[in-house]
């Protein structure tokens, strides 16, 4: 009886919020549109465009919200008000962990692609240098270069280049989808530099040398935080050992002396 209503109740929960979803929908289009906006773009900076849609990421969303009240209701032996206090907490649980988990891997790619801009940069103004045009120095550099996630940003953008995108166009909608910061500012000046017929090579030659002393001064940084990160574990761990290793002896001196 108890997984019957169990069942019942869950049921009831994803009913509800099937029907708010409907009344969401049917009352705010353009907010609606937004969030589905909204949506796209976080699957863009975390490479799951090609993969997933916005519709199906929040129906994921729903349904690990779903199943985790419904676990939650099936375990719990609670009544009443209790039990739909923990349905409710665990639904709001198993919708947030695939937030959490979406954010977590925009970041590390974010910090992946901002790690191996510089060298992707000088690859590409080695090429400009040696005579090469600009795709035959990109397809030189995504040829050259190890799996990763600029090198899969950068076949798609030269992809949408074949397809006939112009060259600017192709690596603004590049720069819109990564939005790093590092990589936006590369795009510019290719831009910019094409727009006012200067020659890449000098420009790319600049970025690449600003890209390795960012890169320096980000390993700085991280350096000199080393020991400040390094503090709480030393003092909560290694201290205290270090105490009872030094201590325990003169306490045992001092107990059989008494």
């Amino acid at each position: 009886m108890q997984l019957l209503a169990s069942i019942a109740l869950a049921l009831c929960l994803i009913l509800v919020v099937g029907l708010l979803c409907l009344i969401v929908a049917r009352s705010g289009a353009n907010v609606l549109r937004n969030a589905l906006s909204a949506v796209d773009a976080s699957l863009e900076r975390a490479g799951l465009d090609d993969r997933l849609r916005a519709q199906q990421w929040l129906a994921m969303v729903w349904l690990f919200a779903c199943l985790s009240a419904a676990m939650a209701i099936a375990v719990s032996d609670a009544v009443g008000s209790t039990l739909l206090l923990q349905a409710a907490l665990a639904a709001l649980a198993g919708a947030g962990a695939p937030w959490l988990w979406l954010r977590d891997r925009v970041s590390r790619r974010r910090h992946t692609i901002t790690r191996e801009l510089p060298g992707y940069l000088d690859l590409l103004t080695l090429g400009l240098e040696a005579g090469c045009a600009f795709g035959a120095s990109l397809q030189l550099t995504i040829a050259r270069s190890a799996p990763g996630p600029l090198r899969d940003a950068l076949e798609r953008a030269m992809q949408e280049m074949r397809a006939g995108r112009s060259r600017a166009e192709a690596l603004q909608r590049l720069g819109q989808r990564l939005r790093v910061a590092a990589l936006t500012a590369s795009i510019a000046a290719i831009v910019q530099a094409e727009a006012t017929g200067v020659s890449l090579a000098p420009v790319m030659r600049a970025q690449a040398v600003r890209g390795t002393q960012e890169r320096f001064a980000r390993a700085e940084k991280r350096a000199m935080e080393a020991p400040v990160k390094m503090l709480a574990p030393l003092v909560l761990c290694i201290f205290p050992c270090t105490f009872i290793v030094i201590g325990f002896p003169i306490a045992v001196r001092l107990f059989w002396g008494v």
